[in-house]
C-alpha cells in the first residue's frame, strides 16, 4: 500500500495531555486497529500525527489520515460530514470527527522556542476547515499544515470550522457567524499572554466577511468588551484575504441549487451576501477605516467558474454550466492605495485560489514572502500597541 496517495483526514479530539505524543499516537493506532474489520487490515494505511490542542495543555488532538479507503467504523462521518463517533481510550472519551468545527491547531512550533505569532485561516462559504485549503494534486498538500510548518515553524497555525453548508437548514446570519467565531476565539486567546502575541488572518471567500464583522464588532465594544475582544484589533497586524466579496457576490447559481424549496433557511444570508448588499456596504466603510494601518493582501481570481447545471443522469448538481466571474476583482479589491493595500492576480478560480499543490506555486510563494515578513516586522508594532 502506498501512503503517499491523497486520503480523507479526520481530527480526533480529547487525547490525554499528560502523555507523551509517541504514547498517544500508539494508543490511538491500537484503537483505530480493534476496529478495523478484518478484510481492511492489507487494505488501508494510517497516518497518525499528533498536535498540540488550542484550548489548552488538557488534552492534545490528532490528525489522522487514512489511505487507501475509509474503514467502516467511520463510514457514517462520510454519509454524515457534520457528524461525530465516540469511542474509550483508556478511562478517556475520546471523538472522531470530519468537520473540523472550532480551532484546530496545524502543527506544534518549533520545540525549544516559544510561538511569535496565532496564524487564524477560516473558509469561504460552503467551504471545509481542512479539506478547502488542500491542493488537488495526487498527495493533497495542506499548505497551511504541510509548507508552513516548514516555512513558518515558530508561528501557532489554526483553521476555523463553522457550519454553512448550503445544504444544511440552517438560518445563520452574518452576525450569527461573527459571533461564533468571537466565542471560540475567547477560549483560544485566553490569557494576557496570548491577547497581545500578533495576530494574522488569513482568509477565503465569506470568511473575510465574517472576520471584517468581528473587526468591526470589536472596535466598537472598545475597552469594555472582553478583554480578547478589546485586544483584538491592536493585536491584529496583517491579513491575507482571498477573493473576498466585500461588495457582494451574484447568488443567481446558489439560489438555482436551492430552488427546489420555495423557502429555504438560508436564503436569508444570500439576501445579506448579495451584490450591491447595503450590510456589505455599509460593513466595508467601517472596515477599511479601521484597517489602514494594518499590512493588508488581497489576492483576487483571474480564472472563470462554470456554473452549476443539474445532470438529470446522476441527479446531481455539476459545474458544467456558463462560464461566470464567482467574485470578480471590483468586488475582491478593498480599492485602498498600493502602499496600503497590496494587491495580487492568481490564475485560478475561486475554489482553488486557496489550493497549492507545491512549494513552489507562485500564489503560495507570495502568502509565504508576506507572513515571514508579518512574523518580522509584527512584534515590535503590536507590542507598542499595547504599551509594552
Amino acid at each position: 500500500m502506498v501512503a503517499g496517495k491523497k486520503g480523507l483526514v479526520f481530527r480526533v479530539t480529547g487525547l490525554p495531555g499528560s502523555q507523551a505524543d509517541d504514547e498517544v499516537a500508539v494508543s490511538l493506532k491500537a484503537i483505530i486497529d480493534d476496529n478495523l474489520a478484518e478484510d481492511e487490515q492489507s487494505k488501508l494505511t494510517v497516518t497518525v500525527t499528533i498536535v498540540p490542542s488550542c484550548y489548552g495543555s488538557a488534552e492534545k488532538v490528532a490528525l489522522v489520515e487514512f489511505h487507501g479507503r475509509v474503514p467502516s467504523f467511520l463510514s457514517a462521518l462520510v454519509t454524515n460530514p457534520l457528524g461525530d463517533w465516540q469511542v474509550r481510550m483508556g478511562g478517556t472519551d475520546i471523538n472522531f470527527d470530519q468537520h473540523f468545527f472550532g480551532f484546530t491547531q496545524l502543527y506544534a512550533p518549533q520545540p525549544g522556542s516559544s510561538a511569535t505569532a496565532d496564524i487564524i485561516a477560516i473558509t469561504d462559504l460552503d467551504g471545509h476547515a481542512y479539506g478547502s485549503w488542500r491542493g488537488t494534486g495526487n498527495l493533497g498538500r495542506m499548505w497551511l499544515r504541510d509548507f508552513l510548518s516548514k516555512d513558518l515553524p515558530c508561528c501557532r497555525t489554526m483553521i476555523y470550522g463553522y457550519n454553512s453548508k448550503l445544504s444544511a437548514h440552517g438560518f445563520d446570519t452574518i452576525m450569527d457567524y461573527s459571533r461564533g467565531l468571537v466565542e471560540e476565539l475567547k477560549k483560544v486567546r485566553n490569557t494576557a499572554g496570548l491577547r497581545k502575541r500578533p495576530l494574522f488572518f488569513i482568509a477565503h471567500g465569506f470568511g473575510g466577511i465574517i472576520l471584517a464583522h468581528c473587526l468591526v464588532k470589536a472596535v466598537l465594544a472598545g475597552e469594555d468588551g472582553h478583554p480578547t475582544i478589546a485586544s483584538l484589533h491592536k493585536a491584529t497586524y496583517g491579513m491575507l484575504l482571498f477573493g473576498v466579496p466585500h461588495k457582494g457576490l451574484e447568488i443567481d447559481d446558489i439560489q438555482k441549487m436551492l430552488a427546489a424549496e420555495n423557502s429555504h433557511s438560508r436564503d436569508v444570508l444570500l439576501q445579506e451576501i448579495k451584490s450591491k448588499s447595503n450590510l456589505l456596504a455599509y460593513q466595508l466603510v467601517d472596515f477599511k477605516n479601521l484597517i489602514r494601518d494594518r499590512k493588508i493582501v488581497s489576492f483576487y481570481e483571474t480564472e472563470q467558474t462554470r456554473e452549476f447545471k443539474f445532470d438529470s443522469e446522476s441527479k446531481r448538481w455539476e459545474r458544467t454550466g456558463d462560464f461566470v466571474t464567482v467574485v470578480d476583482a471590483n468586488s475582491s479589491l478593498l480599492q485602498l492605495p498600493d502602499h496600503m493595500e497590496e494587491k495580487i492576480p492568481l490564475d485560478a478560480v475561486h475554489s482553488k485560489i486557496v489550493k497549492f499543490d507545491t512549494r513552489n506555486n507562485r500564489g503560495y510563494t507570495s502568502a509565504r514572502n508576506k507572513l515571514a515578513q508579518f512574523e518580522q516586522d509584527a512584534p515590535a508594532v503590536v507590542a507598542a500597541r499595547f504599551g509594552m
